[in-house]
């Protein structure tokens, strides 16, 4: 989990009916933010990662995710996604088919993933939830920036008495 440690990330490009509603931001332009490792004191006070709180300036994400914290989950790296070129927006669609071609490894609950839950306004004005994933691959990139953070949203739309997932959006973004 070091990797994530103030970590500030902004996503090159982001797709999907869930992007629309998690990575929309009020200024138009890609979200950006940073992770801030949070601790718990152990008896013997050693510090414990507990969680990941966000920050990011004003307007570069969406309102919901202001106080979120991201709990770290999972113990297995994600698979099949490497000699990515540095990105460029001509190469959006080599970016796409790399992410979506590691789905069973992004949808693996051991793969290792930074997890939140994100409120949102719906189009009627109900509040709706999504659930974010953040993951972290090592070495994905070819050359100087070799890193790729991977964002996958669950939209959750509330459906009398229950919570049931609906869609799915997806970014991505190099840590800095």
């Amino acid at each position: 989990m070091k990797r994530w440690t103030n970590t500030r990330v902004t996503l090159n490009d982001s797709w999907g009916p869930g992007a629309a509603h998690s990575l929309r931001t009020p200024v138009g332009r890609q979200p950006e933010f940073a992770l801030t490792p949070r601790y718990l004191r152990g008896p013997d006070g050693t510090p414990q990662l507990a969680h990941f709180a966000i920050d990011f300036p004003s307007g570069y994400l969406a309102d919901g995710w202001q106080g979120v914290n991201f709990i770290p989950l999972g113990s297995r790296e994600v698979k099949g996604i490497k000699g990515l070129p540095p990105w460029k927006a001509a190469h959006r669609n080599r970016y796409k088919k790399a992410i979506e071609a590691a789905a069973e490894s992004l949808s693996d609950p051991r793969t290792r993933r930074l997890e939140a839950v994100i409120p949102y306004v719906g189009s009627r004005g109900s509040v709706g939830y999504n659930k974010v994933r953040l993951f972290y691959v090592s070495g994905a990139v070819r050359g100087q920036d070799r890193h790729l953070v991977i964002v996958k949203v669950a939209t959750h739309v509330g459906i009398k008495g229950e919570v049931q997932g609906r869609q799915d959006g997806s970014g991505h973004g190099p840590p800095h």
